[in-house]
């Protein structure tokens, strides 16, 4: 099997991103299919031979490594991509804590910089 002939489910909430990433699937010889969301993509997935999957990690109704987990189930030889919105996790952190999260690789000495800033 080529790549050209290869099945792509893509898995994307935002649908700007959904719609552009598929196309440019498409003009690179992939056979895209499209899902919203962790239960569409399950029902593509028992319906079509699908050998990759690209699955946003920020899924409104699972999360992307849940939607990965049950793909490699329906299909154990499936090549798995997940995704991320750098903006979408930045915020989701910043809820979480007021200095948003600390960049990785990261030394000790900025780990203890933090929490010494937070308990100051």
């Amino acid at each position: 099997m080529t790549y050209e002939e290869s099945s792509v489910l893509l898995v994307e909430t935002d649908a700007l991103i959904r719609a552009a990433v598929s196309d440019y699937l498409r003009r690179c010889g992939y056979q895209v299919v499209e899902a919203t969301n962790a239960a569409e993509a399950v029902q593509v997935l028992n319906a079509h031979p699908i050998q990759i999957l690209v699955a946003d990690l920020e899924l409104k109704d699972a999360s992307g490594f849940q939607l990965s987990a049950t793909a490699r189930n329906i299909r154990p030889e499936i090549e798995v991509i997940v995704t991320r919105s750098a903006e979408r996790t930045t915020a989701a952190a910043v809820g979480l804590c007021k200095d948003g999260p600390l960049d990785r690789p990261y030394s000790p000495e900025h780990l203890i910089a933090r929490i010494r800033q937070r308990r100051s």
